[in-house]
């Protein structure tokens, strides 16, 4: 089994080099899968571009590099934002698993090896998912973002419970067209979520905490916050839409819905308790 794991980047190079150890240092767990990681940069004016031309030729020298259990490779070029930088990393990656790292996210290690195991045990599991970590900054641990199993309810009328950091998915979504859509700027992952769960796909949640989310004052949903409050609106008409007699109160309708998805949410989350008897917290 190998991981493709793209990685956009626009000028993040504070952050990068730690995305980048966190993807080799998978390669040496016990059981971790081949991994091929493929960064896109969009033309950054900061150091990213000198982080990854170092990192090319230190990773090449280690040892996963050198047996093939690891591969590296960047492109920096001018794109169309976040998504297309996606986009053109997914169309590269030869994987027969795929996900997207942020540059301002990382994964904890082992955690490929988990995932891998669990795909081998689950032939007809499509995507898997699991709990992610919020940090600061600097590194910091603030709290577990505790996920539950898949619930399309929640995802599409809520808000989007899945992270990329700790999400993967069989590359037969992809071979079949399902890319990102370029006219979502901040909730791409929400909407490419719910068209792929629409489109039949299954969704698995794995217990653990797999990745961590940078909070800070650029992250693109801070950044462009109006922006995405309307792509979740774009999302529930899409994908969870109202009953014509509804539509002209829709924004009423669509609040009562999130909060009982959050609810609902909340009583998903109960069940691990009872089910798992704790909740991973690494």
């Amino acid at each position: 089994m190998k991981f493709s794991i793209v990685t956009p980047n626009y000028n993040y190079g504070r952050f990068l080099r730690k995305a980048l150890e966190s993807v080799l240092a998978q390669a040496d767990a016990p059981g971790a899968p081949a991994i091929e990681h493929i960064v896109i940069d969009g033309g950054s004016t900061d150091d990213s571009v000198q982080i990854l031309k170092d990192w090319a030729t230190s990773a090449a020298a280690q040892p996963a590099a050198k047996d093939g259990r690891y591969s590296f490779s960047y492109v920096s070029e001018p794109d169309k934002g976040q998504t297309d930088a996606i986009n053109k990393g997914l169309r590269r990656a030869t994987g027969d698993v795929v996900a997207w790292l942020n540059a301002d996210e990382y994964y904890l290690p082992g955690k490929f090896s988990l995932v891998a195991d669990f795909l081998e045990k689950h032939p007809k599991a499509d995507f898997v998912y699991g709990d992610f970590l919020f940090v600061s900054e600097d590194g910091c641990p603030i709290r577990v973002k505790h996920s539950h199993r898949f619930s399309f309810f929640v995802m599409a009328v809520s808000s989007v419970t899945i992270a990329s950091c700790s999400s993967f998915w069989r590359r037969r979504a992809i071979d079949s067209g399902h890319y990102l859509d370029p006219s979502y700027k901040v909730i791409m992952d929400g909407e490419y979520y719910c068209r792929l769960a629409k489109a039949g796909y299954r969704f698995h949640f794995v217990p653990g905490v797999i990745g961590a989310f940078a909070i800070h004052d650029s992250n693109v949903s801070t950044v462009y916050r109006e922006t995405r409050w309307a792509e979740y609106d774009q999302i529930r008409r899409s994908y969870y839409p109202l009953p014509r007699f509804l539509q002209k109160r829709e924004r009423i309708v669509y609040r009562i819905l999130a909060r009982i998805g959050r609810r609902w949410r909340h009583c998903l989350i109960v069940s691990r308790v009872f089910t798992e008897g704790k909740l991973y917290l690494s």
